[in-house]
């Protein structure tokens, strides 16, 4: 391995990579672009190169693309984040963009941008989400406090047992926000948290900490919050759990865990370590009453004085905003590590009463960026940020290079795979087949992580060749475990409602999207959506029974079956919801089917002998004027104005 030129080795890595792959100088111009460019952007290599990155990801498109350069560029960790492109040939494409740093002698000189086009895996993540979107039916049984918001945090729906647990009743969250129920020592943790998700950054957030009920009593919970995406990927609402902790009195150790600081010691305002987690003690080795009541400055490197200042000014002059810095802290042995701190000023927060510095040991990370070289700093950053794991082979199959992911995928250190055979390691086939012009061979295999647990991973394995051919292949392992569970969740999902027989919310989702690509292709007379709910629904089913209430279900569908159109389609979205699309229709004509609607129920539905006089409340939105993804938003507005007004009406938005 030590014989090997780095520099060249990473090259040709990088070289031939799957992924497309850019790097750009400080102002975002296009230096160098990989050979997998032409595949996944249209360009060929030495075309790009010269032009500004935004030739890619114009427009709004590029606004945060060029953020996150800024950011990376003043030494912040950027996330992946999906971005929408365009290739050469106008065409859009989705790509989930890598970002890492450029080191040179006077520090970051430039980022590295790995583009993976994810457009067919966002397109079945869409249709995953939709499949397995929660009926209103689970929704209002579910015995898990649940909960349904807006992007501004809003509670738009409650099932029961989210009532049950903080209190109120179902109206009360008519006009509440998520924050109303939090404990103000805890809103601002949610607030930042929210934040991510609501601008798109996670997709999931887990969070404990402190909420309040109807009395006042503090309510320690587990809150646990997934975004919604609607056909195009687009965020259009919050889905939340909650679940109930153990209500006793907290000490500070459980405040802390509470709110996620697992890994952090609390300074008073002299710094005297007050108090310090066991993971912090780990860390550095020592034993806690090494620690506690002593100045935070016997530990911190004398050189690194000033940045601990400057921390604690800043942590002053905004008390609302946590800190970031890298000092150098001595641990039990006398060695100096480099820990990241975070740091927040809680002086005021009576359960705290101090500053609360969460450490991270990035001495490995440091260590590593002060031993890169220049001369391979580049390719090195590329290989590194890829989202794939790495291995590259000498010419007698010994893995000779490995990245992190390879690391992370296959399970233990980076160090336990260099001299393995990948072929072994993974059980790959000999006689898989080879693509005679680019020699790859693709495998997809289970494989035992030595933690016991097996995953689905994808590996491709390529020629690797260098200028003097001393190389030899090019391994790329991906973990598709979840993807695969995935596909065949969604296969199993049948598009009808299995009570009435009717198109479920993800069948008619696809036949309003239908609607709005015929409607661009030719414009007619438009389409109008007809959102439904049945009046006074839950007094025969609490009254009489679920089985009551099921068969009365059943007959409703019957009704709207016999009162729509042969074109119209008529759905079952959940619990007692229900919705048509009318295809070249005018308001008029919808208003012709609503009536028949509301006077198909003017006949008592008979269940087990046990007459029940029904009646529905309609709302109906056009498209045009809205367009196809506010219509079912304003149809179901309209449709709450008509139940409001007494029900068994209709209500146009």
């Amino acid at each position: 391995m030590r014989e090997i030129d780095q520099g060249q080795l990473l090259a040709s890595i990088a070289a031939t990579l799957h992924d497309c792959i850019l790097s750009l100088d400080a102002d975002g111009s296009v230096q160098w672009a990989s050979p997998a460019t032409e595949a996944v952007l249209g360009w060929a290599p030495q075309d790009l190169a010269g032009n500004d990155v935004a030739v890619v990801f114009p427009g709004g498109g590029g606004t945060l693309l060029e953020g996150a350069i800024q950011r990376l560029l003043a030494g912040e960790r950027v996330e992946p984040f999906v971005e929408a492109g365009v290739r050469r040939d106008g065409s859009t494409v989705k790509a989930q963009l890598t970002l890492g740093p450029v080191h040179g002698p006077d520090g970051i000189t430039g980022v590295i941008v790995v583009l993976r086009d994810v457009t067919a895996q966002l397109s079945e993540q869409r249709e995953l989400t939709q499949a397995l979107e929660m009926s209103r039916a689970h929704f209002d049984q579910a015995t898990t406090p649940q909960a349904i918001l807006d992007l501004e945090g809003h509670l738009e729906s409650v099932n029961p047992a989210w009532c049950e647990l903080f209190g109120h009743g179902e109206a009360w969250f008519a006009d509440c926000d998520l924050l109303d129920l939090v404990h103000p020592v805890d809103s601002e943790q949610v607030v930042a948290r929210l934040a991510r998700l609501q601008g798109g950054e996670v997709d999931s957030i887990s969070y404990r900490g402190l909420f309040r009920d109807a009395d006042g009593r503090d309510l320690p919970l587990l809150l646990d919050a997934s975004l919604l995406r609607d056909g195009s990927g687009t965020p259009y609402a919050i889905a939340a759990w909650a679940g109930a902790e153990d209500p006793t009195q907290l000490e500070l150790s459980e405040v802390l865990s509470l709110r996620a600081w697992d890994t952090a010691m609390v300074l008073d305002a002299e710094l005297t370590i007050t108090f310090v987690a066991s993971a912090v003690s780990r860390m550095l080795g020592y034993g806690r009453d090494d620690l506690l009541q002593h100045q935070v400055s016997q530990y911190v490197h004398p050189a690194d004085a000033d940045i601990v200042i400057g921390l604690l000014d800043r942590l002053q002059q905004d008390p609302r905003r946590s800190q970031d810095v890298v000092v150098r802290v001595r641990d039990a042995e006398g060695h100096w590590r480099s820990v990241l701190v975070t740091a927040t000023n809680r002086l005021a927060d009576p359960d705290v009463q101090g500053y609360v510095a969460d450490l991270r040991d990035v001495t490995e990370r440091v260590r590593g960026e002060e031993e890169l070289r220049l001369s391979e700093a580049l390719h090195r950053a590329m290989v590194e940020s890829t989202q794939e794991g790495i291995l590259a082979t000498a010419p007698d199959g010994l893995v000779i290079f490995a990245n992190e992911t390879a690391a992370h995928v296959l399970g233990g250190p980076v160090d336990r795979l260099y001299g393995e055979d990948p072929v072994r390691l993974l059980g790959l086939h000999p006689e898989t087949r080879v693509d005679a012009e680019s020699g790859l061979e693709v495998h997809e295999v289970v494989y035992r992580r030595p933690d016991g647990v097996e995953r689905t991973l994808r590996v491709s394995r390529r020629p690797l060749n260098s200028r003097n051919d001393r190389l030899g292949s090019l391994v790329s392992v991906a973990d598709v475990t979840d993807a695969r569970h995935a596909e065949s969740v969604l296969r199993s999902r049948a598009l009808h409602d299995p009570l009435t027989g009717l198109p479920n919310r993800y069948l008619f989702t696809d036949r309003l999207e239908t609607a709005a690509a015929r409607h661009e292709r030719s414009p007619g007379s438009g389409t109008a959506v007809l959102f439904l709910d049945v009046d006074r629904f839950k007094r025969v089913n609490d009254g009489f029974g679920h089985e009551a209430g099921d068969s009365l279900l059943r007959e409703i569908g019957s009704r709207l079956l016999a009162s729509i159109r042969s074109t119209d389609t008529v759905s079952r979205l959940g619990g007692d919801e229900f919705a048509v699309i009318c295809e070249d229709t005018g308001g008029d004509e919808a208003g012709v089917v609503a009536d028949r609607i509301i006077a198909a129920f003017a006949p008592p539905i008979v269940v087990d002998g046990t007459e029940h006089q029904v009646s529905v409340s309609v709302g109906i939105a056009l498209t045009p004027p809205y367009p196809f993804e506010e219509v079912v938003r304003r149809a179901d507005e309209a449709m709450y104005r008509a139940k409001q007004a007494g029900g068994g009406r209709v209500g146009v938005a």
